[in-house]
């Protein structure tokens, strides 16, 4: 059985051998291990305009010139044994003029003595894959923007109920922002921070406007009403599948490292980064602001309470970048026009 497999394969003529590519839906072609080309088939030129049969005997880069020809980065060169592969997407301009959106697959293959004999490389028409690639990243961007107003919608709801702090998650989500910059989070990071920064206060909806807005000091009966709050969002989130860790981190942002925060006492590593730096960005916002039961304090005291607490309640390179983006960078809460200095 496998000598008469072996005597039909010697059999196969290079028409046989054509006929069989020729039948391949991607494009084929075939080369030496010097880059000629000894295969080509008709999907090939149906996906580059180029007749095949005008290829064979030409070396690869005279139907492909490209910068990576004749340097270390070429796909042929990059593979160093038989069976190495290699998978790119590439975008290729031909002799004729057309650009053939392309997903190239090579392979090298190995010769009698079992070294490299030659690449395959396989082009699987790119258009389609290109075409749904661009509609879901049209998608992802409109789902984004409809995030972003029904977080914008919770954070309104939520400054209607407690007007004293109108604005306040506002301005300690661009806190939160300027000090994630500093920290080189990426882009899509930094907008959940943001957005997670904006609806921080979202358990504060469970709190009587009386406990809310009450002008005095509060009792300890109301103090645990309101520590409830970071326990009421992760409830009302926690099954929303937000691409960050939105409903986690509001849990988080009353903990502090030495365990003393609420509602787990979490310490240290515990507690998230998002969580470590709104957790800042919160406190110095608060001390800095008017509140119905003190008066506005300024950013100096907030910068004092938190360099006094450094590394005991608070992360020691949050209140530093905090503290460095206020007192040297001119970091301002209202101010539009400041920019962030990278």
């Amino acid at each position: 059985m496998t000598s008469n497999l072996q005597t039909a394969q010697t059999q196969l003529s290079h028409e046989d051998w054509q006929r069989i590519f020729d039948a391949l839906s991607d494009g084929m072609i075939i080369t030496d291990r010097r880059f000629n080309i000894l295969f080509v088939n008709r999907a090939f030129s149906a996906l580059s305009g180029i007749d095949g049969s005008d290829l064979i005997g030409k070396k690869c880069h005279d139907v492909f010139p490209s910068e990576l020809c004749f340097t270390p980065n070429c796909p042929l060169s990059r593979l160093r044994s038989p069976g190495d592969q290699l998978v790119s997407e590439d975008e290729a301009h031909c002799k004729n003029g057309k650009q053939a959106p392309w997903i190239v697959t090579t392979t090298a293959y190995p010769d009698a003595s079992g070294a490299i004999g030659g690449y395959v490389e396989r082009f699987t028409d790119a258009s389609a894959f290109r075409r749904v690639k661009q509609a879901l990243n049209r998608s992802h961007e409109r789902l984004r923007k409809n995030m972003g107003a029904i977080i914008q919608a919770m954070s309104t709801t939520i400054e209607k109920r407690d007007p004293y702090t109108a604005g306040h998650q506002r301005r300690v989500a661009k806190l939160c922002r300027a000090i994630a910059t500093q920290l080189d989070f990426s882009w899509e990071r930094i907008q959940g921070l943001r957005m997670t920064a904006a609806i921080h206060d979202l358990g504060k909806i469970n709190i009587p406007s009386a406990i809310l807005n009450k002008p005095g000091p509060i009792s300890e009966h109301e103090l645990a009403i309101i520590q409830m709050h970071p326990r009421t969002a992760y409830e009302i989130l926690k099954d929303i599948q937000f691409p960050w860790p939105l409903a986690e981190t509001i849990y988080q942002h009353h903990e502090r490292i030495d365990g003393s925060g609420y509602p787990r006492h979490l310490k240290g590593d515990q507690i998230l980064l998002e969580a470590r730096i709104l957790a800042v960005a919160d406190v110095v916002e608060s001390i800095a602001s008017f509140r119905p039961y003190r008066p506005q304090l300024g950013p100096e005291a907030a910068l004092a309470e938190i360099q006094t607490q450094k590394g005991v309640l608070y992360d020691a390179s949050v209140v530093e970048i905090c503290t460095a983006l206020i007192s040297k960078q001119g970091f301002d809460f209202e101010t539009k026009s400041w920019r962030q200095h990278t």
